[in-house]
């Protein structure tokens, strides 16, 4: 029997914007997000588009040939190009409505269970090229992520479990999250170039959408707290443990954390997306010392390079003053370094990494980043710039980092990277900017 799940205005919020922007990504007249009832399906969430004929809350009788039932019953991805030319399409209901072209995939809830699809619809003829095929397929793990935090919470409500358990959860969710804004931000941004459409505006866009994510935990944790506040109160009337109080506390506790964890992540969302989109204002040139503020960026990855049990040397040349852009120099040797952290030394291999940067007689500036790990195979040397590529795809690698270091140094530094491995023998990145950046390129 399908079981209706109930959704929450925050979720409904969140999911609106998110169908909001994918319809225009998509360019379509309708962005959906269906909902399966006992007999019927659901307009869940409908974009707010010109020309879109649904409605959210409008319902329909199932086995009446919808292209969303099929979706559902075969759990796969269904792209119909053209419906009237199609003999098996060309009658179905949707296309009294004149959408004629359709590209949809499931939703399944953490049970297994299908929750209903998510799809665009056009009114005219559509082949969709794979890297929309693979957007979609992005915002579908992105909602499927809040499905596990809606089931998380159903699951506290019912079963009063602790807030340490939520807290795990969340986190786990939370990070699942990240790394689909990630892959979406990045997929986002290269469709809209792809089209000569304005990356900006739409990174803002995703941004603001996902930012809801953090924020929406930290109000229910607040709400939590306050509740337990209001519980202990009444309590203290009556008396109260000190074994109820110890719980009280370590809640307490465990909220705060949480807290901490949610608003660490908006922060972080809104420091991802100043980094990614490159200003072009001209602020943030200065003189500074190179050896001074690699010391001091290391300084602040000491935390990760010690749980990672890894050991990283720093050899820059005395008297190296830079008349540049200390930030995107930064973000680049981060990502660098937290690439190798990442990617260099598989199955708990100890390793080292070697940043190196020397001047030039030409007055540019080399810096390398070398590892001593695995090495990257020859056949992704030639892709690890690339915005998609990742290795790592579900397992918390978005293919944004080395883009990000492309970015920053050929566009900001006006200067140039390679990456030169071996299979077994390591990587080295190298990066060669202009000691003093020229003016006619500011960033």
């Amino acid at each position: 029997m399908v079981q209706e799940h109930v959704v929450s205005d925050d979720f409904l919020g969140k999911w609106q914007k998110t169908t909001n922007v994918m319809a225009e990504v998509f360019d379509v007249p309708a962005g959906l997000i269906m909902r399966v009832l006992p007999q019927q399906i659901e307009v869940l969430v409908s974009s707010h588009t010109p020309g879109n004929p649904y409605e959210a809350d409008e319902k329909a009788n199932l086995n009446t040939g919808l292209y969303c039932e099929t979706v559902m019953a075969t759990r796969a991805m269904l792209h119909v190009p053209h419906a009237l030319e199609d003999e098996h399409w060309k009658d179905n209901p949707d296309v009294a409505l004149n959408m004629i072209s359709y590209l949809g995939v499931p939703l399944v809830w953490p049970d297994d269970e299908v929750f209903g699809t998510i799809c665009v619809l056009d009114s005219k003829k559509r082949v969709y090229q794979q890297r929309y095929v693979d957007l979609l397929w992005e915002i579908k793990r992105a909602i499927e992520a809040d499905f596990q935090v809606m089931d998380q919470q159903q699951k506290l409500i019912a079963s009063n479990a602790d807030l340490l358990k939520v807290n795990r959860a969340l986190l786990r969710s939370n990070s699942d999250l990240k790394a689909a804004l990630d892959r979406i931000s990045t997929m986002q941004a290269e469709l809209l170039r792809a089209e000569k459409m304005s990356a900006l505006g739409k990174l803002v866009a995703g941004v603001a959408h996902e930012l809801n994510t953090p924020i929406g935990n930290g109000l229910m944790v607040a709400s939590t707290l306050k509740s337990n506040a209001e519980a202990i109160s009444t309590e203290l009337e009556a008396g109260v443990t000190r074994t109820r109080m110890h719980d009280f506390i370590g809640g307490v506790d465990r909220g705060a954390d949480i807290l901490l964890n949610s608003l660490g992540r908006a922060a972080e969302l809104v420091d991802s997306f100043k980094q990614v989109a490159v200003d072009q204002s001209g602020t943030g040139r200065r003189e500074f010392d190179l050896k001074k503020t690699f010391g001091e960026i290391l300084a602040t990855l000491a935390s990760a390079i010690r749980q990672s049990g890894h050991s990283v040397l720093c050899e820059v040349d005395e008297g190296i003053t830079m008349d540049s852009y200390p930030d995107p120099l930064g973000q680049a040797l981060v990502n660098l370094v937290n690439n190798a952290l990442i990617h260099a030394f598989p199955g708990g291999v100890q390793g080292q990494i070697r940043i190196a940067a020397h001047r030039q007689a030409d007055d540019w500036i080399e810096v390398s980043v070398a590892d001593d790990g695995v090495g990257i195979p020859a056949i992704d040397l030639a892709r690890v710039f690339d915005p998609f590529f990742t290795t790592r795809l579900g397992q918390g690698g978005g293919g944004l980092g080395l883009h990000v270091v492309y970015n920053q140094v050929t566009t900001a530094l006006r200067g140039s990277v390679r990456v030169d491995s071996e299979p077994g023998q390591g990587a080295c990145f190298t990066l060669r900017v202009p000691r003093v950046a020229p003016v006619e390129h500011a960033v």
